[in-house]
């Protein structure tokens, strides 16, 4: 980031930030470039946006925390909230309290500054669970009259989440941030499943919303269900599970194929372990849903937290895993290679000839992933990967079904997307 802003009324629980970031090139080029460019996010209460009007229903817990983990916004929440203090050995004191279900610990220093503050959030991923979200303050000094660090540094689930080097603040701007009309309700607002067949037992299970991104695929075999992908979190689960029964009703979903482990497809996990399904992915993707879902969930408790299933997995050894009922075979191949992801996998349906993959090739256009660098032209490295591993399987893929994006495509489309660019 070259520029951090961030604006708060602490009375309303308002809060506007704004990013500006530079263009960044990976070297090794297995990424594509990052653009760089501004974004706004915003939120008032129980209610975020980015952008313009963009709903941002998965991190508004978020939002609303780092409010009242500023120096002053922990001040003011302890002062509101019964906050209990506690001597330390250093003459600082430790500052408790509870802010309806979520606990804020805090500590000022012999000089009255608040020196960190930390408490535990529902993980906006639908992952870690009860995760800790810490923030230290140092270097205060006088802005103009105001006391303030000038140096912020935030840890969420123990990675680094924000490290800024403040430059300037400014005492009681006028903060006034309008919630843009139906935003409100778009918050509250069911999630919707649609189902397009792909092929006979085959469906897309689309997120129709405006940015169509969330998608999974379900599989109809002789006597069970196969779903490839469990995209953001419990809600989106347990309505693509909903929409699934009703498309192939009197099966139980046996199988849930998880492509890689970042979160827009893995947060829907835990539901379908409570489901009973049967987690099919890489090795090094085991370990780690293994090892953060032994954390606690109390803020939100999930499905999986109250039945205490112990997850099931098979693991994609030696690049490949196949799952077959007899007729249908399904293949299970590692996408070897990319820099997306470490431990990434594709489905293959060999008598359909359909792929099913994440993240590669999202079809937003034809000619959609040429991206302008400092260096020029730069081919998206992702899609050149996902070719470069059909061509290496010697797969025949008639279609391209990808788990984010509006359309499917075809390998011809992919290919010449590729050589255009």
């Amino acid at each position: 980031m070259s520029s951090y802003i961030a604006t708060i009324n602490y009375v309303t629980a308002a809060k506007h930030v704004q990013r500006v970031s530079r263009q960044t090139v990976d070297p090794s080029r297995l990424r594509p470039p990052s653009r760089g460019g501004r974004s706004d996010e915003y939120v008032v209460g129980d209610v975020a946006w980015t952008g313009i009007a963009t709903p941002d229903t998965k991190n508004v817990g978020e939002s609303a925390m780092e409010i009242w983990m500023t120096p002053h916004g922990f001040l003011r929440a302890a002062a509101a909230n019964h906050a209990t203090s506690t001597p330390t050995t250093d003459g600082g004191t430790e500052v408790t309290f509870m802010m309806g279900k979520h606990k804020f610990v805090g500590k000022i220093n012999a000089r009255n500054e608040v020196q960190r503050t930390h408490t535990w959030i529902d993980d906006p991923d639908g992952v870690m669970g009860d995760m800790l979200c810490e923030a230290a303050f140092t270097g205060y000094r006088d802005f103009g009259g105001v006391m303030f660090p000038s140096r912020i540094v935030r840890v969420e689930g123990g990675k680094l989440r924000l490290d800024i080097t403040v430059s300037s603040v400014k005492a009681n701007p006028d903060v006034s941030i309008p919630v843009p009309e139906g935003m409100r309700a778009t918050m509250v607002a069911p999630v919707m499943v649609t189902v397009e067949k792909l092929a006979d037992g085959v469906y897309w299970m689309v997120d129709p919303g405006k940015f169509g991104q969330w998608h999974s695929v379900a599989i109809d075999q002789a006597d069970h269900i196969v779903v490839v992908d469990a995209p953001l979190n419990e809600a989106r689960s347990l309505a693509v599970i909903a929409k699934v029964k009703a498309t192939i009703p009197n099966k139980p979903i046996k199988y849930l194929i998880n492509t890689h482990a970042h979160f827009d497809h893995a947060g829907g996990l835990r539901t379908y372990v409570d489901e009973g399904a049967t987690i099919v992915t890489m090795p090094m993707n085991q370990v780690f849903h293994e090892k953060v879902w032994r954390a606690p969930h109390t803020l939100n408790p999930d499905r999986l937290s109250l039945s205490k299933r112990t997850p099931k997995f098979e693991s994609v050894v030696n690049g490949k895993h196949v799952l077959s009922d007899g007729r249908r075979t399904i293949e299970i191949h590692e996408q070897a290679g990319t820099g997306h992801s470490d431990g990434i996998v594709m489905v293959y349906l060999p008598k359909e000839k359909i792929l099913i993959q994440a993240d590669a090739w999202n079809t937003q256009a034809v000619a959609a992933p040429n991206v302008d660098t400092i260096g020029g032209d730069f081919v998206n490295p992702y899609m050149v990967n996902l070719y470069d591993n059909i061509l290496r399987l010697k797969l025949d893929v008639g279609q391209i079904v990808p788990l984010h994006g509006p359309r499917t495509g075809t390998l011809a489309e992919l290919r010449k997307a590729i050589l255009e660019d």
